[in-house]
């Protein structure tokens, strides 16, 4: 008994290479979207990151100041989301992780602040922990 090949009609060929290349596309969208998924993560770690450890404000070039008031009992997140709804820092987050990591959260003294969005981080922690730098002269 010898297999006798079918042979495939036109409609039956285009309708194999449609879904051939229907799957093709689909799968190149859904990789498509996957490395734009994956950039823009990066994009945000980098961003935290660097609000985190780097010397950011939020306008370096702004003369605004904003009065900030710090309640006895705030929380470092609430003191941030303050910050943040003054339009003094940009992530409340990178503010409250950048305390943390200094080690300033006990530090805090309640009460108004005169605040810049042109201020970095450090600067306003330093204000609102009321830090002296000490400038070495040489």
């Amino acid at each position: 008994m010898s297999k006798k090949k079918k042979k495939r009609g036109t409609d039956e060929v285009v309708k194999v290479g449609l879904k051939k290349a229907t799957g093709f596309t689909g799968g190149l969208l859904i990789n498509i979207v996957i490395v734009f998924l994956v950039i823009k993560v990066f994009s945000f770690a980098f961003d935290f990151t660097y609000s985190v450890f780097g010397d950011v404000a939020k306008d370096p070039i702004s003369r605004e100041v904003s009065v900030v008031e710090i309640p006895a009992d705030s929380s470092i997140l609430q003191i941030g989301e303050a910050l943040e709804d003054s339009g003094i820092i940009d992530n409340k987050y990178a503010f409250w992780a950048k305390i943390k990591i200094k080690g300033y959260s006990n530090m805090i003294i309640p009460g108004k602040y005169g605040l810049s969005p042109a201020m970095t981080y450090e600067e306003i922690i330093n204000v609102i922990c009321r830090i002296e730098l000490e400038e070495e002269e040489e």
